[in-house]
């Protein structure tokens, strides 16, 4: 999860705060359908989830398990990224990204969904270079690990209300991450006077659990 968002354009986030009119302005709590009550249990388990920041370090290591290119690519990431003083691809770092990345939803669930979307779509597209084959399905798999393992943490899984909130925006996250890679694969692609791969999907994460 690098933060090298292709520099040709502005984040999308910044795109859609300048080009807002409000019309569309829909909330990312209203987007996936959560109650008051499923906000108040995010808002009340998420300092706690934040505090164990091993956690996140531990998403990427159950998916270097269950992914060999993903494994494959950490390797390779962290060979290449030994010789810049400014790497951003070891294990621990991309830990502390998707930590951030989660943050700055968490600050503000009520921020227009288009943001949050357009904000995890810019670190799916900053991965356009990492294979040359397309790799969507590395983001799903983030997803299954992220979820597996964050309704685990004990005031998560002690509520059930708690997992529903959880899973639906960890879903959104990935999804959402997993479209700006696709969108920005398919440009490639594109570029390259190739079509587009057989998988893309369009850019918007849903909640299966509203």
């Amino acid at each position: 999860m690098g933060n090298n968002v292709p520099s040709r354009r502005m984040s999308r986030a910044t795109v859609h705060l300048e080009n807002s009119n409000g019309a569309d302005n829909i909330s990312f709590v209203d987007a996936i359908h959560l109650s008051p009550h499923q906000v108040q249990l995010l808002t009340s388990t998420w300092p706690r989830i934040k505090s164990q920041s091993s956690l996140f370090t531990q998403v990427f290591k159950v998916l270097m398990q269950r992914s060999n290119v993903c494994r494959e690519m950490f390797q390779k990431m962290s060979i290449v990224g030994g010789f810049s003083s400014n790497s951003v691809c070891d294990l621990n770092s991309h830990a502390k990204l998707l930590s951030e990345l989660l943050d700055t939803l968490m600050t503000d669930l009520q921020q227009p969904a288009k943001i949050v979307l357009a904000k995890c779509q810019d670190v799916g597209a900053s991965h356009v270079n990492m294979n040359e084959k397309c790799c969507g399905v590395v983001f799903d798999q983030l997803g299954e690990a992220f979820t597996e393992l964050i309704t685990k943490v004990e005031c998560v899984r002690s509520k059930r209300e708690a997992v529903k909130s959880w899973m639906c925006v960890i879903s959104y996250m990935a999804d959402s991450i997993k479209s700006g890679y696709m969108e920005e694969y398919a440009k490639k692609r594109r570029s390259n006077n190739h079509p587009p791969p057989q998988n893309y999907q369009a850019a918007g994460g849903s909640c299966p659990y509203a």
